[in-house]
């Protein structure tokens, strides 16, 4: 285990408030606003035919690559929600908060806040965790609460090295953990990267705003066996280069393998340079499957470069 302790890190974050009198007409525009002071990227809002019982939504995006990838969820209005108005702000839009603390001091300000799920997950990139302890963690009672084992359930890849998974719980209880083999799952058939997420929810439960600027506390009192396991999260931006990584080079085998044929002709047969051949080939935008981190990455290099030398930014203590 790590000496160096890490951090736990917020994968999701969904919270409902009360509605002021004439609020409801400037929801899109206000929440379009928060996000933009919460990720600092252009937001752009497509209206839909409304979610979870709610009359109204709109779909929030974030512009990577020439496209569009989806953050955020935005619902209000309907006569069985009493004036509430829903935000879920999913992993790639977590991914990309510059601060935790202006999000804990906006959503704080709302009238009669709850926070309906957060998910806080911590990664072992280097293997400090696997599957396999957790197994003899939940055979020792290390995720009993309240002296009663969860029930659990495994999917195995038996042998396959595409990933296996174990979940913890159930969702229709308010908790639950997946503890899996995230590099594999990327593509990288050799990664010991494992990641541990708790998926906390509303029910017959109160989740503490402060989650959000103390997930490490939090995590490590979702269940006994946390409690050390902060000491192997890695830092975000870290752990979403090796995600991105992975995931490039998976692509790039596919590639190679569907297209290399054809792109040897190419070059052979034709007399531009090979600038100008890739050129012809390449079309804007960014594979689905690179979306989350390839966003966070570009911003997170935008954010270095835009520094001075000699400039540090120091993590807020929790």
């Amino acid at each position: 285990m790590s000496e160096s302790k890490g951090t736990a890190v917020i994968d999701w974050f969904s919270f409902t408030f009360s509605a002021w009198p004439n609020m409801p007409e400037s929801v899109p525009e206000m929440v379009r606003q928060w996000l933009f002071d919460f990720l600092g990227v252009p937001i752009l809002g497509e209206s839909g035919n409304g979610l979870y019982g709610f009359e109204h939504s709109v779909s929030f995006s974030a512009y990577n690559f020439g496209e569009t990838t989806n953050i955020c969820q935005l619902a209000w209005g309907g006569a069985n929600q009493r004036g509430r108005v829903y935000v879920s702000l999913n992993g790639s839009g977590c991914a990309l908060v510059k601060d935790w603390h202006i999000v804990h001091a906006l959503v704080k300000s709302l009238p009669d806040i709850r926070l309906t799920r957060v998910d806080v997950a911590v990664d072992a990139l280097n293997g400090e965790l696997d599957i396999r302890t957790a197994r003899e963690w939940y055979d020792q009672g290390d995720f009993n609460a309240g002296g009663r084992r969860p029930t659990a359930s495994m999917v195995d890849d038996l042998g396959t090295n595409k990933g296996s998974t174990l979940y913890i719980g159930k969702r229709e209880n308010g908790k639950f953990a997946r503890i899996y083999e995230k590099g594999k799952q990327l593509g990288d058939s050799s990664s010991p990267w494992n990641r541990f997420e708790v998926e906390l929810h509303n029910r017959d439960r109160e989740i503490p705003l402060d989650i959000c600027v103390r997930p490490s506390e939090y995590f490590a009192g979702c269940y006994p066996c946390c409690q050390g396991l902060v000491d192997v999260g890695a830092e975000r931006i870290r752990t979403i280069r090796a995600e991105m990584e992975i995931s490039l080079a998976r692509l790039r085998t596919y590639c190679r393998i569907a297209y290399g044929k054809l792109i040897n002709v190419i070059s052979v047969r034709s007399a531009d340079d090979p600038a100008t051949i890739l050129e012809s080939l390449t079309v804007p935008g960014v594979p689905r499957r690179l979306e989350k981190s390839a966003l966070a990455v570009v911003q997170s290099e935008a954010s270095a470069a835009s520094l001075s030398p000699g400039v540090h930014h120091h993590a807020i203590s929790s």
